[in-house]
Parts: C-alpha cells; structure tokens; sequence
C-alpha cells in the first residue's frame, strides 16, 4: 500500500512540478547520431563512385548477357521405348460405369457397369483387373503393367 501511495506522489510530482524535459539534451545526441548517419552516407556514395571489383564487374557482365537455356526450363532425360510405354495414359477402349458398392463383413464388392465384381476379377471390356474397391471410388488397371492405373469415382444414378 506504502509503495502505491510513493508511486501516486511521484507521479504527481513530475506531471505538475518538474515540468518538461530540457530540449538540449535530446538535440545534442540527435545531432551526433545525424552526424554519424551523415559521415556512413558519404563513405558510402565514395565507394560507389570507385571502380568495381572484379567479382562485382564479372556479375555485371554476366547478368546482362543472353542466357543459352531458360533457367526455369526443365529438360527430361529420354526414356527408352519401355519406359515410354509405360507412362503412357491407360485407355479405356468401352465407358466403364461405378454405380455400386457393396460391404459383407470383409468382402467388398463394385458394381460396374451392372455387373459385380471383387478384387482381382478381370472386366469383361479390356480385360482390365480390379485392384481396389471404395466406397466413393474404384481403381482399376492394366493386367501386365501394375503402374497404369485408373480411378473410376462413384456414379450416382436415379
């Protein structure tokens, strides 16, 4: 209590009896701080007048020469014919349709195209094998290349 009744006096005190600071004291560290900045800008506007470095003129030269490639250009390296083969897109030769799902204990089933089918059964257009079975999708895929895959989302239908 002691301590909020000192801390009210003083405060007291420096608003009505003090009075403002004196002026002198903060121009005469403005003033050096102003004399420092200015003495930094113009050792700064001396070096610049200089010639540059080497390292600085080779950065010039090379930045403003004509680049041979784009920079942001990405080049694949080339693939041979299997590769190629293989990232090819699957294409499927007849429209497959997922209108169904089906969920017996662990047994899942997807009805495409009117049809049902489990994990591992072979579609009847293309030969295609059915690899996973979702609620919201099925994905499908090619029987001799295990990364061409197609994901067939559910088709609602009224």
């Amino acid at each position: 209590m002691g301590l909020m009744v000192l801390a009210v006096v003083y405060g007291v005190y420096t608003i009505f009896f003090a009075g403002p600071p004196e002026e002198t004291a903060f121009k005469t560290g403005g003033d050096k701080e102003l004399e420092t900045l200015n003495l930094f800008i113009a050792k700064v506007a001396e070096k610049t007048k200089n010639s540059l470095s080497n390292k600085q003129a080779y950065v010039l030269q090379k930045a403003q020469t004509d680049w041979k490639q784009d920079p942001l250009l990405q080049i694949e390296p080339e693939m041979s014919p299997d590769e190629i083969e293989a990232h090819q897109p699957l294409v499927l030769e007849s429209k497959i349709l997922y209108t169904g799902f089906l969920q017996m204990g662990d047994k899942r089933l997807a009805i495409l195209n009117g049809i049902e089918y489990e994990i591992g059964d072979r579609l009847d257009p293309g030969g295609l094998i059915v690899r996973e079975i979702y609620p919201n999708h099925v994905v499908i895929g090619s029987p001799d290349v295990k990364s061409k895959k197609v994901i067939l989302p559910m088709e609602e239908i009224e």
